[in-house]
This record gives structure tokens, sequence and C-alpha cells, in this order.
């Protein structure tokens, strides 16, 4: 039997440097991950994405029944059709049981959910054009200026490139940060989402058909096609469902028509209207220039057109 006293085992030197390697290169990783995230985010969402960059104050309501959210408006002398000022209510889900409403009462529902969103997001961009026009009427900007650095973070959440003195990238930036018709999107809203009683306007709060090849952020179609690999994607809520809309239409390749459409509209001192510039919307959908038609039937249909022009009440009144 082996009496020897057992000795502790001690690490040495070369140990330790092993350790301190793995573990800067675990911070590295670490913190390449988490700027590659940063970076996916500022790609992805544009600027003044957090609620607390809108010019009004949203009102939050999560409420579990279509009579819930019926009561909050009423409470709020929130009628419709509306007044010229809207509440900033921001509903963050529709309930399940809004498709046991009656058709007039579903759609009525529906658009007065969905038109305060869409009022805070174009509020936002009005401003944020606003401070654009402004700057660029300044003339040229140092590099080393403030508002060299916010024009330049502009460009790149826009998904744009180049000197922000040069007149090109100026407009092109300008034609980028602009509003969207609230009759267009109420219109494809609701198209795309049968007014708001769709599984994915249900589960994934997806109000305008919005895919991923994500599937940590989507939802898998039921009839998918065989090979296909897309998903829905799922939305925090329907606030950011919208925003995604909104920065889509204004980023996208697919519809440079239609943003040219609206610069047209604003070179000329016209209002911007949605049965104008849904003509731009014939890549939105694979039915191409029938589906720009029916958005414009629904429009008219539902006299969506009358709700351009309306402003966001201030919060608290």
């Amino acid at each position: 039997m082996n009496s020897q006293t057992p000795t502790r085992q001690s690490i040495r030197p070369t140990d330790y440097r092993v350790l301190v390697l793995a573990c800067t290169l675990l911070a590295m990783i670490t913190g390449l991950h988490m700027g590659w995230q940063a970076l996916l985010a500022m790609d992805n969402a544009p600027p003044g994405y957090a609620s607390d960059a809108l010019p009004v104050k949203p009102l939050p309501v999560s409420v579990d029944s279509a009579q819930e959210i019926q009561a909050r408006f009423q409470a709020s002398g929130y009628g419709w059709p509306p007044g010229e000022q809207v509440p900033p209510l921001a509903i963050q889900r529709f309930p399940d049981d809004i498709g046991e409403l009656t058709v007039e009462e579903r759609k009525t529902l529906f658009l007065q959910s969905l038109l305060p969103l869409l009022l805070m997001e174009n509020a936002r961009l009005r401003r944020l054009r606003s401070r654009l026009e402004t700057v660029f009427a300044n003339g040229e900007l140092e590099p080393d200026s403030r508002a060299w650095q916010e024009v330049a973070t502009l460009l790149h959440r826009y998904q744009l490139s180049g000197d922000p003195n040069a007149p090109e990238v100026r407009r092109r930036l300008l034609r980028r940060v602009d509003e969207v018709p609230v009759d267009m999107a109420l219109a494809q809203a609701a198209n795309e989402s049968g007014w708001g009683t769709s599984r994915f306007a249900q589960q994934a709060n997806n109000l305008f058909g919005v895919w991923t090849w994500d599937a940590e952020q989507g939802l898998e179609p039921e009839n998918r096609s065989e090979g296909a690999r897309h998903y829905v994607r799922v939305f925090p809520d329907l606030q950011a469902s919208v925003r995604n809309y909104v920065y889509t239409l204004n980023v996208g390749d697919a519809y440079r028509d239609l943003r040219l459409l609206r610069e047209r509209r604003r070179r000329e001192g016209r209002p911007l209207h949605g049965l104008e510039l849904a003509q731009g919307l014939t890549r939105y959908s694979e039915r191409g220039e029938a589906y720009v038609q029916e958005v414009q039937r629904m429009i008219r249909s539902n006299g969506l057109d009358q709700l351009n022009g309306l402003e966001l009440r201030p919060s608290g009144e």
C-alpha cells in the first residue's frame, strides 16, 4: 500500500497562458457577436425606432377582447369616423375574438386600431425629414461636425452611401425619409391580414405579409410549397409591424417607382394620396397590377382617402 501523501497538482505557467488566451478569445468572440447584432439592428430598424423618439408619446393598450378595445376607444372620445385629431393609442395586438364581430364592427375596430400607429410613424418621419431639410438648407457640412455625423448615420440606416454634401446623395436620402399615405397603408394591411383575423396577424402581429428566412424570427406557413424555406415574420407588437412596413417601402429596391411618384408630388406641392402612390406597388405581390387595382378598390370602397391629413392628439388631452 502506498503511504505517500498525495500531492495537489499545480498549474504550470504554460497552463496560465492557455487559460488567459482562451478567455481573451472568448471575450473577442462575445464582443464581435454583440457588435454584429448591433449592426443588424441598425440595418433593420429606421432611426428613432424606439418609442421615446416619437413626437407624441404613445399610450400602450393591452387588452384581451374586442369589447375592451371598443370601451377604451369610447373612454378616449375616439369615435368613427374620427375627428381631426386622433388619440395616440397603441393597441399591442388584435384580440382573438375580433373575428366574432360583425363585418362592419370588425372593419371599424381594425381601422381605429391601426390609424394611430400609422399617424405616429408618419409624424416621426415628418419630424426627421424636417430636420434634414433644415440641415441641408444651411449649405455644406464640415466632415467633423455633428450634422455631418447625423446625415452619415441616416445614409447608413436608409441603405445609401456617398458624400453627405453631394446634391444627388441628399435628394436620394430625402426620397427615402418620407411618409406613407395612410389610406394606402390601411388598405394593404386589411388586404394582407383579413382585417386582422388572419393567423399571421393573430399569432405574429404581422399585418403586411412580411417574410423572413430566419426560422427564429418567423412562423412557418401552414401551406408552404414543398422546397420553400420562407417564414412569416413575427413582430413583438403591431407598432413594430407598421414600422417595418414603412421602412421597407422607403428602402426596398422594389419600391423605387413608389418613391419617385412620392417625390414628384412633393416637388409639385401636392399632398400624398394612396390612390396614386399605389401604382408603385406592382412588385409588392406576385399578382402585380391586379394587386394594385385591389388596393385602390379597397381605398375607394371604404372611404379610406378621407383619412389622409389627420393629426395625432397630444398625449394627455
